[in-house]
């Protein structure tokens, strides 16, 4: 629980109950490339031996995981899932400039579902969250979610607490 962060558009009665991130697995893509990129130069060692082709080479691969590690790590560190005490927000980054933010009352939230798919998934207990909304948007998902049940269950628990609080407020009667 991260009650100590604070973000751009805060509303003042608001408090942050969780901010997560995805999953470090997600960063595992860039892994697998970069595992594929060391074979590939061992393998260029291999027919060409140390050349100026195989120096270039590892020059061009040294940046090249600079950069894409750099831009993964960036895509990583920006995508974010935000509860508050009041609706849910979900920040997608896509890219440098790219960013998306999705958002959605805590009141307008009907049904929250976990699903965990795969080998992967269910050994390193993440998994995505899928909220359906009464908006134009019926369908919100927070994706590959460390520990989607407790999120789950966090996210169902302040629903409650939104449910019942708007129960306990007087109706203006209209006469």
């Amino acid at each position: 629980m991260q009650t100590e962060y604070t973000f751009d558009g805060q509303r003042p009665d608001e408090e942050v109950i969780f901010v997560v991130r995805r999953h470090p697995w997600v960063l595992a893509q860039s892994g697998f490339l970069a595992v594929a990129l060391v074979v590939e130069l061992g393998l260029s060692f291999l027919f060409f031996g140390f050349s100026k082709v195989t120096s270039l080479f590892i020059a061009a691969l040294a940046v090249f995981f600079l950069f894409y590690g750099f831009y993964q790590w960036f895509i990583y560190n920006n995508y974010l899932y935000i509860l508050t005490s009041q609706r849910i927000i979900i920040i997608e980054q896509s890219g440098f400039f790219s960013r998306k933010i999705i958002e959605a009352e805590l009141d307008k939230i009907q049904n929250v579902t976990v699903e965990v798919k795969g080998l992967m998934k269910t050994f390193l207990n993440f998994g995505d969250i899928l909220m359906r909304t009464a908006g134009i948007d019926p369908v919100i998902v927070l994706r590959n979610i460390e520990n989607p049940y407790s999120a789950q269950q966090k996210i169902i628990k302040y629903c409650k607490q939104i449910s019942e609080n708007s129960k306990n407020i007087p109706k203006n009667i209209i006469r």
